[in-house]
């Protein structure tokens, strides 16, 4: 009969909420810009699934909806230049880095659908559906959305696959003598990857 032993790491969870002096001193421009990149984004994820629906998505469409939050607060404050990857459920995660690029992080929650905004969500979607217009020419569909310009490296449909290249941008950052980031995303599935762990 094998034994058996529980298993913890040594790492604190720690839990962050906001207070009344938070909000109070929040800044009601860049609060105003996030609600509109969720809302565009759980929008454009609403579209993906219908498109999918009726069969019109010729391969997986993974759907980040419940996750726009996360996306959304991590990057609204990064310049373009520093870089983001994804995981293969990362429509979010790249159209939040991408709407940040073209808007300048500048959303009007009134009126957010600049013509700018419009060729995002077009060539996103375009890009899902396997068409010409779309950011890799419709060849990387829903798991594989890149866009250097915008920092923008590449969702991943490798379970912890995005780390290795987050690794290397954010070496490549260093010794270009740039003051660059690198934000890389996974899942708890991943957090046990080898290649996680090594990168």
């Amino acid at each position: 009969m094998p034994r058996r032993r529980r298993l913890e790491t040594g790492t604190d969870w720690i839990q962050l909420t906001t207070t009344a002096a938070d909000w109070k001193a929040a800044d009601p421009a860049l609060l105003g810009t996030m609600l509109a990149e969720l809302h565009l984004i759980r929008a454009f994820e609403e579209t993906v699934l219908a498109l999918a629906a009726e069969g019109l998505v010729h391969g997986p469409a993974h759907s980040s909806i419940g996750q726009e939050g996360g996306a959304v607060g991590s990057i609204v404050g990064l310049r373009s230049t520093d870089a983001v990857n994804g995981s293969h459920r990362g429509h979010h995660q790249f159209l939040a880095k991408a709407l940040t690029h073209v808007s300048g992080a500048a959303i009007d929650p009134r009126d957010p659908v600049t013509p700018e905004i419009q060729t995002v969500l077009q060539r996103t979607l375009a890009e899902i559906l396997g068409l010409a217009q779309g950011y890799c020419r419709g060849r990387g569909g829903s798991m594989h959305l890149q866009w250097f310009e915008a920092g923008a490296l590449g969702t991943n449909a490798i379970v912890g696959g995005g780390a290795p290249m987050a690794t290397g941008n954010a070496w490549a950052q260093k010794h270009a003598g740039t003051t660059d980031l690198t934000v890389n995303y996974f899942g708890d599935g991943a957090s046990q990857i080898g290649s996680v762990l090594e990168s």
